[in-house]
């Protein structure tokens, strides 16, 4: 689940946090980014077992009015409460596990969780459910991908729920959510009891290009500086966002540390990291630096890959 797009943002974030905390010891940064990682797992763990939690507390509400003898319930509350792919969902192994050993009341006793079971029970999609009449489990599914879509991909109200439970939650629930749909979408009848999760790591190798491009980040500061001020012509090195100059700093320790990664992939995922953590005009500023860095390492002949 961790890809490499998540390895390079979060890398930038602990090296940047790791100057701003002062440089104590590379073992921190370590630490750092092992429990940002481990962290970004949980969130995708949590993000899974929200719309669960919608169908439980839904769940509740149903009996209670059954017990109180209710002269009608409404059927957009059975049918969500009853959702099939979620009463598969509940019995998945590894899920169970993680929702035992975690304690849940912060998002059952929430405001959010009360006004979003609300809207979803009003919503377009559940009347889009109900007038196509087919209630079988891949229709459940894609009832349960659409309202993870509308109601929670989307809610800064959520995000700012989570936020408060975890501070390293921050800014990773946007790429964790595609994670999330695509393991809805892998699920299949009869299966989801057993079906394992995303794992930490794809590979071995992935993990490892953690621990790697941490360390080499750390040690390319210095000629970092110096590149930064040679290449930065038109604007004072002194007036750089510092988030920038850390973002360019990983990218140099990629482009000369991995040849197995094509300069091009380096340069445009680094760019797209300085438009989402940095100022609007980041983008085009690491790109523009980027490039020129590539010139020069390749006249040095430092590049052992192809421009």
């Amino acid at each position: 689940m961790i890809n490499r797009v998540l390895i390079r943002l979060k890398v930038v974030q602990v090296i940047y946090a790791y100057y701003q905390n002062g440089a104590q010891k590379a073992a921190d940064a370590d630490r750092e980014l092992a429990q940002s990682i481990d962290s970004a797992y949980s969130l995708y763990k949590t993000l899974l077992f929200i719309p669960l939690a919608i169908a439980l507390k839904t769940r509740k509400s149903v009996a209670k009015q059954e017990r109180m003898k209710a002269q009608h319930i409404s059927r957009r509350e059975i049918l969500l409460a009853q959702n099939r792919f979620l009463e598969q969902l509940e019995s998945n192994v590894e899920l169970a596990a993680y929702v035992q050993s975690n304690d849940f009341d912060w998002l059952y006793e929430s405001d959010w969780l009360n006004n979003t079971i609300a809207a979803i029970l009003e919503s377009d999609i559940m009347d889009e459910y109900l007038e196509s009449q087919k209630f079988d489990f891949e229709a459940d599914k894609e009832l349960v991908r659409k309202l993870y879509k509308e109601f929670i991909e989307g809610s800064d109200e959520l995000d700012t729920l989570l936020e408060e439970q975890n501070i390293y939650w921050n800014g990773d629930k946007e790429l964790i959510d595609s994670f999330v749909l695509k393991t809805i979408k892998g699920f299949e009848d009869g299966k989801v009891a057993e079906t394992p999760l995303k794992t930490e790591f794809k590979d071995d190798e992935d993990r490892q290009f953690a621990i790697d491009l941490l360390h080499h980040g750390l040690e390319m500061a210095q000629e970092r500086e110096q590149v930064v001020a040679a290449n930065c012509r038109r604007w004072d090195p002194s007036r750089l966002a510092f988030l920038d100059v850390i973002i360019i700093q990983v990218a140099m320790a990629e482009m000369l540390k991995f040849p197995q990664i094509p300069l091009k992939v380096t340069i445009n995922e680094y760019v797209e990291l300085a438009k989402l953590l940095s100022t609007p005009a980041s983008g085009s500023f690491v790109n523009g630096m980027l490039d020129t860095i590539v010139k020069d390492f390749s006249a040095q002949g430092r590049l052992n890959k192809e421009l």
